[in-house]
């Protein structure tokens, strides 16, 4: 989620004082990593356990074809990237690809995906089972069908012609479980952004 949360990422490497600027090379992006509050809009500080990775920067570089541009607000992979420190304050080198989204505004809804991502509202899981017994959280199967709410611009072919996604918004689809990168809008609703690859079928 990306509301009211701070950073608990693993130690970033101090780069050397005089180090002054970082050019990314080989279709990769530096970001400045967004500072986050450390408690809820309530004023409740965030137990440690309830804080997650942030995933969020400001563009400052980068080299290569990209959806995004220097000075942008992005979202990307948790995994992804090395954390570097420079000039004191932290910032993220990683890959034009594991960008996965633009943030026109600080709420998740709002997200443009980059290159063939898809946004999907993700669809609440069952709560009892055919016969009738509620499911507790840890048996609760997990969701994996979702309304379309965004979809990137498309990949680019070996022409350099860029192909657009073949999946409707309003659509639902069904998509591999195992998959995308998690967000929560600011009202609290699941999302999450899927390649079309993960896309299985659209349901309707």
């Amino acid at each position: 989620a990306h509301r009211a949360r701070r950073s608990v990422r693993v130690l970033a490497t101090p780069l050397p004082a005089e180090i002054k600027k970082v050019t990314p090379v080989g279709g990769r992006a530096f970001l400045r990593v967004e500072e986050v509050a450390e408690e809820t809009k309530g004023g409740i500080l965030l137990p440690d356990q309830a804080q997650t990775k942030q995933t969020q920067g400001t563009v400052t570089a980068i080299e290569g074809e990209a959806d995004f541009s220097v000075g942008d607000n992005v979202v990307y992979s948790k995994f992804a990237g090395t954390d570097l420190e420079l000039e004191g304050t932290e910032h993220v080198l990683l890959k034009n690809d594991d960008v996965v989204g633009v943030m026109p505004s600080n709420d998740c809804k709002q997200m443009q995906p980059t290159g063939n991502g898809i946004l999907l509202e993700v669809e609440d899981a069952d709560e009892k089972t055919d016969a009738g017994i509620f499911l507790t959280g840890s048996t609760k199967e997990k969701p994996s069908t979702g309304k379309v709410i965004a979809v990137g611009p498309g990949k680019k072919n070996a022409d350099g012609k860029q192909e657009p996604l073949d999946v409707a918004i309003g659509s639902t689809v069904l998509y591999n479980k195992f998959s995308g990168v998690d967000f929560e809008a600011n009202d609290g609703t699941a999302l999450i952004v899927i390649k079309d690859f993960d896309v299985l079928a659209t349901l309707s």
